[in-house]
């Protein structure tokens, strides 16, 4: 589905300050079986798959499995889905042939930091979102950065990205964990506000911001598959 310029600036409009879920239910009404939420059981995933759950458990939910996950994101993600009663969860791999062309001893990350998340997440993403027009992202204004003006829609390699919790505030994602009783990330209770692979995440050293332990001593501020082609 594309979506003319004026429509996609008017949702931008008309949904700035709704809800995250009023958000996810017009998301669904445009453009329903070809829509998916990009999903890493993070710290903060749980909102949003307890938004989707009160919405259609069937949801398509899909999880980059980089094979570099820490293994309590692993364990993390079953509770979710047990307890959320999650129906649609799928994970997705690098592809065999990229890991014994390019990172045959998976030591890529450490000479070349951008290839290793282009072949294990970027790669496969786009792969697997051929099957859909728009998906579904936990990023938010409040963790700054690249991210402190988003809207609700962008675009994003040809594909619509949907954000939700744009206007989520760190005080907001506490009282929603208190609000519903979600578990918390194992590792969050450590220091980690921000969770991706483990080569390439760290305790944050700021807590008031959550991704200072992502790629620390790195240029590198964003997974590569928010990058937008030029």
């Amino acid at each position: 589905m594309v979506l003319g310029a004026d429509k996609f600036n008017k949702l931008n409009l008309d949904l700035g300050l709704m809800t995250p879920k009023k958000i996810l239910e017009k998301s669904l009404d445009i453009f329903e079986d070809k829509i998916a939420y990009v999903c890493s059981f993070g710290t903060e995933s749980a909102i949003l798959l307890h938004i989707i759950s009160q919405i259609d458990k069937t949801f398509p939910v899909i999880l980059l499995n980089t094979h570099f996950l820490f293994d309590q994101t692993l364990t993390y993600k079953k509770q979710l889905i047990s307890h959320l009663e999650l129906e649609n969860c799928k994970e997705i791999y690098p592809k065999k042939n990229d890991l014994e062309k390019f990172d045959s001893d998976n030591s890529l990350w450490k000479t070349n930091i951008e290839k290793c998340c282009e072949i294990r997440k970027v790669i496969p993403l786009d792969s697997e979102l051929k099957n859909y027009d728009a998906w579904v992202s936990g990023r938010k204004n409040y963790h700054q950065g690249e991210r402190k003006n988003l809207k609700p829609y962008e675009i994003n390699n040809k594909k619509i990205v949907v954000n939700p919790l744009i206007n989520f505030k760190a005080d907001d994602i506490d009282k929603y964990f208190y609000k519903y009783n979600l578990p918390r990330h194992p590792l969050y209770s450590n220091g980690y506000l921000s969770i991706g692979c483990t080569n390439c995440t760290q305790k944050s050293s700021n807590i008031n911001d959550p991704r200072s332990g992502r790629w620390a001593n790195e240029m590198k501020t964003e997974c590569g598959i928010h990058y937008k082609s030029k």
